[in-house]
């Protein structure tokens, strides 16, 4: 009797290249705390590969924390007056920043295995690349939950954020496909901000939605 194959998501070669952005990312400017840099105040980014991406109403990307490689991305969405420094630009109801860290253009695999994903995230090498420090040792996975296409992950980094971030709250990270890339999507609370579960997995719902909604304007589906 032949051998079953065993079947290939093409997950763990994508999830190194996705592992390597999210080092990059991980890293907020440690700058961000007080306020936010002058910009342009704008609520979504087209990337180099025309991938949309869009965060709900308040937030606005970061110019100056935005990067792009062949690699990866990174954008960081905040309060868009704070951006803008102008007090009649929207501003978001919760105390939070917005990121989204994105794989190499066509990494993301055919099947998104949750439970591949999730067992992952729970090992040791799993939970270093959630760390912002990189150890692994620095980061517990809290609670996992599944909403339609996002995997939820709730964790505690206990090593030190940008200035004015939290370390050591917890905080959630949805794990998606956006356009044929794999996708971290993640609410960063501002020190002394209380959100609860249920306000940041909303503006991580949120943040989905209207990514996915400025994609389907910008192709027409």
């Amino acid at each position: 009797m032949p051998t079953p194959k065993r079947r290939m998501t093409g997950w763990p070669r994508t999830l190194l290249a996705c592992a390597a952005a999210a080092v990059l990312g991980a890293c907020v400017p440690m700058d961000l705390g007080a306020g936010l840099r002058a910009g342009r105040a704008s609520p979504q980014i087209t990337l180099t590969d025309g991938l949309v991406l869009a965060a709900p109403r308040g937030y606005c990307v970061d110019p100056a924390s935005t990067r792009q490689s062949p690699e990866g991305a990174f954008v960081l969405f905040g309060n868009c007056a704070a951006i803008a420094r102008d007090p009649s630009q929207p501003q978001p109801i919760f105390p939070a920043l917005l990121s989204a860290t994105l794989g190499p253009a066509g990494a993301r695999p055919a099947v998104l295995d949750t439970a591949e994903i999730e067992g992952f995230f729970r090992s040791d090498a799993g939970r270093a690349v959630l760390a912002r420090s990189g150890r692994a040792e620095d980061v517990e996975l809290l609670d996992v939950k599944r909403e339609g296409d996002l995997l939820l992950l709730k964790i505690r980094d206990a090593s030190g954020g940008g200035e004015g971030l939290q370390a050591g709250a917890s905080y959630w990270r949805a794990i998606t496909g956006l356009g044929d890339r794999l996708a971290a999507l993640s609410v960063l609370p501002l020190e002394g901000a209380r959100l609860s579960d249920g306000d940041q997995i909303g503006l991580l719902q949120g943040f989905a939605a209207q990514t996915r909604a400025a994609r389907a304007a910008q192709t027409g589906g």
